[in-house]
């Protein structure tokens, strides 16, 4: 995706290049890759069942460390913007929170659990640091402005998807480690980037 995210911006131009990888990203590697992997629409559609224990064996440890990045995003990033968020980057920033949340849920936390679930390595320990470093691909092309710069945020998502995918891990489901993403990413108003990138877009 590093190439691909470098390659549609350079041919297409920062906004409707970033707006193309990231529906390929969505498109192709969370939705129809898990879908061919895992047996169709029923299979990714089984990955949000719950199972008993809701969270799991260790559930005080699986809570904390599901609500951690969402209470971090809402004090670093949604009290400072919100003040200046219009409706539509509102709006927008749900709508992106839904589609980003949910899509990498099934790839890098449903869909390795379901295809390796005897192995600690490759069915949780091996997607958090693909999810931390698939970060590198749109980081590449639009840098984090916060402190630290794409390291600051890779680890960050090293730590988050850590932390989702022990959820994962521990319940075989995907279901909280979806609304908790949903939630994390729509408290980071991404509608502020966002609606300037769809707009570019209207005739």
């Amino acid at each position: 995706m590093y190439a691909a995210f470098n390659w549609f911006v350079a041919s297409l131009g920062f906004e409707a290049g970033y707006l193309a990888a990231f529906a390929l990203y969505w498109a192709g590697w969370c939705l129809l890759l898990p879908a061919v992997v895992l047996g169709g629409v029923r299979g990714i559609r089984d990955l949000f069942r719950e199972h008993e224990p809701r969270f799991g064996d260790r559930k005080l440890l699986t809570i904390g460390l599901l609500t951690w990045g969402p209470v971090v995003v809402f004090f670093v990033r949604f009290l400072p913007g919100v003040t200046d968020a219009t409706v539509p980057v509102i709006l927008v920033s749900v709508a992106v929170g839904v589609i980003i949340g949910v899509t990498e849920e099934v790839l890098w936390r449903g869909t390795f659990v379901r295809s390796f679930p005897e192995s600690a390595w490759l069915g949780y320990v091996y997607p958090s640091v693909g999810f931390a470093l698939w970060h590198v691909a749109p980081q590449s092309t639009s840098p984090n402005p916060m402190p630290g710069g794409v390291y600051s945020f890779i680890l960050y998502s090293l730590l988050l998807g850590l932390s989702l995918g022990y959820y994962s891990w521990q319940t075989k489901s995907i279901r909280w480690a979806t609304i908790i993403h949903v939630v994390h990413d729509s408290l980071g108003l991404p509608g502020f980037a966002w609606v300037g990138i769809l707009t570019s877009q209207l005739p």
